[in-house]
């Protein structure tokens, strides 16, 4: 008995010092959406649009002020990993950024002249690492509502709930483990919004309201 109650110990000390650094102090992230340069995606085929983008954080209270958690070889919360930027600006951003890189304009949600607006409620933005026995899977997921309006009337051409989720095998899992698999999920939710049917359906019918 005292045999395996050793080996066990080892084994949790071991896995404590793969899950990255000290368990008890918050890691930092900045996941951030990057366009590959010349890359285009399905919202290119439609004609150029003023967007407006508005991205409302609902994330379940107990989540708001952070990403993930950081656990023990025990599977204990220890700490907080947290963005250093708000994730509803992260997701605007990065649906921004895959707007314009496809020929469209994003304008501020006060300009009249938007001819579509894209609301999206924010419900989740979290990382995960989940011990096996050989590794440490990383798992991120990304769920919003979105509703795209004609202009920035209340005439909605779409409601819907989107998601996305990342999924990742590693040996060590550090603060970089939960930003890549963070980032991960973003590009997975940004490559899903843009080739979504529903989504280019709603914002092709704006583009012929203009």
């Amino acid at each position: 008995m005292k045999i395996v109650s050793v080996s066990l110990a080892a084994i949790l000390l071991f896995f404590g010092s793969i899950l990255g650094g000290c368990a008890s102090m918050d890691a930092h992230v900045t996941p951030v959406y990057t366009v590959e340069p010349g890359k285009k995606s399905p919202l290119s085929t439609i004609p150029s649009l003023a967007v407006s983008i508005q991205v409302e954080d609902q994330r379940n209270q107990f989540e708001l002020d952070r990403v993930g958690n950081k656990k023990n070889g025990y599977g204990q919360n220890m700490a907080k990993v947290i963005p250093d930027k708000p994730p509803a600006d992260i997701l605007r951003d990065a649906l921004k950024a895959e707007f314009e890189a496809n020929n469209h304009k994003v304008v501020a949600p006060e300009v009249s002249q938007a001819d579509a607006l894209v609301k999206v409620g924010l419900k989740r933005f979290w990382s995960e690492a989940t011990i096996h026995f050989f590794d440490i899977e990383m798992v991120a997921t990304l769920e919003t509502d979105i509703g795209i309006l004609n202009g920035t009337g209340q005439d909605k051409l779409l409601s819907k709930p989107l998601t996305s989720t990342f999924r990742d095998s590693r040996q060590y899992a550090g603060e970089g483990a939960f930003e890549d698999s963070l980032k991960g999920a973003l590009l997975e939710y940004v490559r899903t919004f843009s080739r979504d049917p529903a989504v280019l359906d709603a914002l092709k019918a704006s583009s012929t309201r203009k």
